[in-house]
Formats: C-alpha cells, structure tokens, sequence
C-alpha cells in the first residue's frame, strides 16, 4: 500500500512546456500525496525546498542543469554544491529520493566526464530511477554502476490526458489558413540544435511537392542558431516562433499528416509521445528504443540524416489512419500507472511489472 499523505516535492519545475510533470503531480494529489513544484533550476534549490517543505521524498526529472554551467568553473561550482546537497538529502535527512532519466547525456556535450562522475553519484543514491526503455536501463546501469533492481522502465502518462483534442483536421486546417488537399508536416518543440532542423530544412526543399506544407511550432532561445535556420528557409515552410500555448496544440497537431521529429541524438522524446497520443505518423530517428516502441512503422524511421528525405516521401504513402491509430494505441496502453509504485516507501519496494 502507497503511504497516504506523504509530502513530495518535485525539482526542478518543468514550466509548461513539459506538461507530463504537472500530470504526475495530478496523479499523485489525486491518490491522497501532497505535491509541491519547487524552483526551475536555481543553485541551492535542493537545500531550500527541503527547509521550506520538509518533504518525505524528492522527485527529480532533469537535473543536468544542477550540475553544468556556462563555464568549466561554474560547472564545477555547481556540480560541488549539488553533491552537498545529495549528502544532506539522503545521508543527514534520510529523504527519499526518485528520478526519471531522460537522457543519458546532456544534450550539448558539454563537460561529460565532470556530468557522468557527479551525475552517476546522484543516480546511485536515487531509491528508484525511472527511465523509457529496456535500451536505456541498461545502458545506464552499465554506465553509472547502478543497482538493477533501483531501475524501472515506466512511462509518462499519455498527453491525451492533458491536451484537448475535439478539432477536425478541417477546422485546424482553415484556422491556419491550408488547402484542404495540402499534405503537411509538422515540427513541434522547441527549436535546439541536437533536433536535426538544419537537416530537416534541407531534405524537405529537396523533396516537396507544391501541395506539401511544413509547420515548425516551437521556439528558438539561442538567436544565432535561429538566424542559421532561417539562411535555410523554404518558401512552404510556416513558422510559428513562439511558445505554443496548451489549446493551441491540438490545432497544429490535428492539421498535420505526419509529425517530423529529426533528432540528431535522442534517449527519449515527450514530443515522440505526443504525437502518438494525437494518433499521427512519425518520422523520428532509429534507435534501438523506438525501433522496439514503433516496429509498425519503421519505413518512418531513420538511421543516417541523408535517409530523411526518403522518410518523408514514405509518409505521404502509408496508410495514415492505420499508423496513426495504432500509435494512439501504443500511448494509451502503457504502464504509466506503475509510476505510483516508485513513491512507495522504502520499506515497500516496488511491485513492477514492464
């Protein structure tokens, strides 16, 4: 049985542009805990939220930004304060502490030997650790010498929980102002440069039909590197630089054929799960993961960025509501539930079953 009341505090906040986690906390407050959301990547959070909240266990999704910084120096700074608060936090509190692992590696690459020793410390003195596949479970326990039975595969709860999703693709179609015979693509995220856009720019100039549309909704933080995608901008191409607002998603994604999520490197991708909740085809990098979560469509899937272009003509001629529905399927059937298990107390391990 799930201790009742338990007070938990999720580090760091998310924002809104990851709505799985302010799902999580619903589940959780719907089953009797209390949840806090605490600071968005603030040095020292981990210290202050245990002396504001006094929590019996602390969440953590990403915590790279705990520990690097925009200097060597800084990064280690960083990296020494949140070992402390590791110490204090498991060793002199005794609080519980549960991750999910979303990436093995930051994103950037940036000072990985400093990230894998102190990122590696903080998973091992994790009670759970949650992650997204069998492929990364045990890379991780190969790379971080982890406990096999500390890592559970789990996945999030399903956007179609969250998301509105009433609009036909008509209606999302005349809202953006596209012809009903159009065939469109959509990006949808924020726009960095680990997601393959430069690649996705290039292929589609090389392969689009005058009816083949490209929808790019997301935003670009860093200036140069949205400057270098526009020198590649296509005159079918829509952009919406902006942060999507929540009602807004179902228009995008329902005016689309297919979604196009290019990575260049990828554990895992709430983009990906979004996009199956809103049942569209995806084409995605191959890895070992999504080739395992998407063998139905693996003609969508590929290996080498040159293989891109051949993907996006492949979209046009799947068929669409199979493929669509079967990864609506996929994000309805998971365990997502078993999520509960690892807010267990220690005492109690986890019953799961994956």
């Amino acid at each position: 049985m799930l201790r009742s009341l338990s007070k938990i505090v999720f580090l760091p906040d998310a924002g809104s542009e990851n709505p799985f986690q302010y799902e999580l906390a619903r589940l959780l407050r719907s089953r009797q805990f209390e949840v806090v959301i605490g600071q968005k990547y603030a040095t020292g959070s981990t210290f202050r939220a245990i002396g504001q909240h006094r929590p019996h266990l602390l969440y953590y999704d990403w915590v790279h930004s705990f520990i690097l910084g925009q200097s060597w120096l800084w990064s280690v700074v960083k990296s020494l304060v949140f070992v402390l608060e590791i110490l204090y936090t498991r060793h002199l509190r005794g609080i519980l502490m549960v991750h999910t692992l979303h990436n093995l590696q930051n994103h950037a690459g940036l000072h990985l030997r400093l990230e894998r020793l102190v990122y590696g410390f903080f998973l091992r003195n994790c009670t759970h650790i949650r992650v997204y596949s069998e492929t990364t479970k045990s890379a991780a326990i190969q790379k971080f010498r982890l406990k096999p039975e500390r890592v559970a595969v789990i996945q999030d709860l399903p956007f179609h929980f969250y998301y509105q999703n009433q609009l036909s693709q008509a209606d999302s179609r005349h809202q953006l102002q596209i012809a009903p015979d159009a065939f469109v693509y959509l990006f949808f995220g924020e726009l960095k440069p680990y997601k393959g856009l430069d690649n996705l720019l290039r292929c589609f100039a090389q392969m689009a039909a005058p009816t083949d549309v490209l929808l790019i909704a997301g935003k670009s933080y860093d200036a140069d590197y949205f400057a270098g995608l526009q020198k590649l901008n296509h005159p079918q191409v829509r952009w919406y630089h902006r942060f999507i607002e929540d009602a807004e998603v179902q228009v995008f994604f329902n005016a689309a054929n297919a979604v196009v999520l290019p990575f260049v490197r990828i554990d895992h991708s709430g983009s990906v799960d979004l996009a199956l909740s809103f049942s569209k085809p995806v084409v995605t990098l191959q890895t070992e993961a999504m080739a395992q979560l998407l063998p139905h469509q693996s003609a969508l899937l590929f290996a080498e960025p040159a293989q891109l272009t051949a993907c996006l003509e492949k979209a046009k001629t799947i068929d669409q509501q199979a493929v669509g529905q079967r990864n609506f399927e996929i994000a309805d059937s998971t365990n997502y539930l078993n999520i509960l298990q690892l807010f267990a107390p220690a005492h109690e391990p986890p019953n799961l079953h994956h």
